[in-house]
């Protein structure tokens, strides 16, 4: 699956099925984003490729966001140390199939959805498996 920015100048090649889907709500995410919660899916490292197009990236705390240098749309996050790589759910569109919510500690705008909501993250991703109750 090739994935584009909205101005086309930045391609991803998907080579590999998703880990997961979910809804972020850590202050870094709604920081950077502007908004209160954001669309995310990760996937293993070597299952996402840049193939074309020029990014820069930007680290708010630890981290690196990688975004088209033309149109500034965030297309991935590095997470090296779990091999994986987080691409933008919103460059997925129909594709983005959330399962869970994390850093729901975090939120601003609670959503009750029927989705579990991890205070932090569910013990898969390393965290404790507490949920918050909307």
């Amino acid at each position: 699956m090739i994935l584009s920015c909205p101005c086309n100048a930045v391609q991803i090649r998907l080579s590999a099925d998703p880990i997961s889907h979910f809804w972020c709500h850590c202050a870094d995410c709604q920081t950077v984003h502007g908004a209160a919660y954001v669309a995310e899916a990760i996937y293993p490292a070597d299952g996402v490729e840049l193939v074309s197009g020029d990014t820069t990236t930007f680290t708010l705390k630890r981290t690196p966001r990688v975004n088209c240098a033309k149109c500034s749309t965030r297309v991935l996050i590095e997470l090296p140390e779990i091999g994986m790589r987080s691409v933008s759910g919103y460059l997925l569109k129909e594709a983005f199939a959330p399962t869970l919510h994390i850093h729901c500690s975090s939120a601003v705008a609670p959503v009750k959805d029927g989705l579990p909501h991890y205070a932090n993250m569910p013990a898969a991703f390393g965290g404790d498996d507490k949920l918050v109750d909307w």
